[in-house]
C-alpha cells in the first residue's frame, strides 16, 4: 500500500472511530471538538485526493518534496488514530 492509500485508510478510520465517539454520552464541549476533528479528517480526504491528481497531471512538485509531505501527514494521522483509540477504550470502560 502507498503512503497515499495509507494516509486515506487512517482518514477513515478515524472518522469511523470519530463517528462512535460521537454516539457516546459525552459533554457538549467534547462533542463540538469530535465534530471539529471529523470535518478537518473529510477536508483533509479532498485535499488528499486532489494532491493526487495534480502531482500526476504536473509533475511540478519533486518526489522527495511530497514523499516528505507525506511522511509527516502519515505520521500525523497514526497519531490521531492513537489518540483515538486512547479515547475509546476510556469511553468504554
Amino acid at each position: 500500500m502507498d503512503k497515499l492509500q495509507q494516509i486515506g485508510h487512517l482518514l477513515i478510520t478515524a472518522l469511523v472511530k470519530a463517528r462512535e465517539l460521537n454516539e457516546l454520552d459525552l459533554d457538549a464541549e467534547a462533542k463540538q471538538k469530535i465534530e471539529e476533528l471529523m470535518k478537518i479528517a473529510k477536508d483533509n480526504s479532498q485535499k488528499i485526493e486532489s494532491l493526487t491528481k495534480v502531482t500526476a497531471d504536473n509533475g511540478k512538485l519533486d518526489k522527495a518534496t511530497v514523499d516528505s509531505a507525506l511522511d509527516r501527514i502519515l505520521a500525523a494521522m497514526k497519531g490521531v488514530n492513537e489518540e483515538l483509540d486512547t479515547l475509546l477504550a476510556k469511553a468504554r470502560k
